[in-house]
């Protein structure tokens, strides 16, 4: 079975800070990990295994579209965006770690680097919360 994401990586994009120039299968291991690591673990797997099937076979409707559209969806994106961000400056090529700049731009400190990423992902634990009141109501 292919996976099932729950959102594209255009959406993330057009959601976030994260540029247009990011590549796609950039963006896709963090969408896997974090919709695995946060979604499924507050659904469970049985909640989110039928919300996968539902939008694999096109079916997904009711509630379960208004929770994906509304409240899945919106915590995915910065979740995903918080794991991806300590890498988005960097890439693996042919056994060497590189990092990628711009002449004009400069890079954040560490310190500024981690702030800002604990900001992005209290953003996803605050729709996170949203999406487990939704649940429970």
């Amino acid at each position: 079975m292919s996976y099932i994401l729950f959102i594209s990586e255009n959406k993330i994009k057009d959601s976030t800070a994260i540029g247009g120039n990011v590549d796609n299968e950039t963006l896709l291991p963090y969408i896997r990990t974090a919709q695995k690591e946060f979604i499924e673990a507050k659904l469970g797997t049985q909640l989110f295994t039928k919300l996968q099937n539902d939008i694999q076979a096109g079916s997904l409707a009711g509630a379960y579209k208004t929770l994906v559209d509304d409240y899945i969806q919106d915590a995915l994106v910065h979740l995903s965006f918080y794991r991806a961000f300590p890498f988005l400056r960097f890439k693996i090529q042919n056994g060497n770690i590189v990092s990628r700049d711009s002449e004009n731009a400069t890079s954040l400190t560490r310190e500024e680097a981690q702030d800002l990423r604990e900001e992005i992902r209290n953003t996803g634990e605050f729709y996170l919360e949203r999406l487990i009141d939704y649940i429970k109501h």
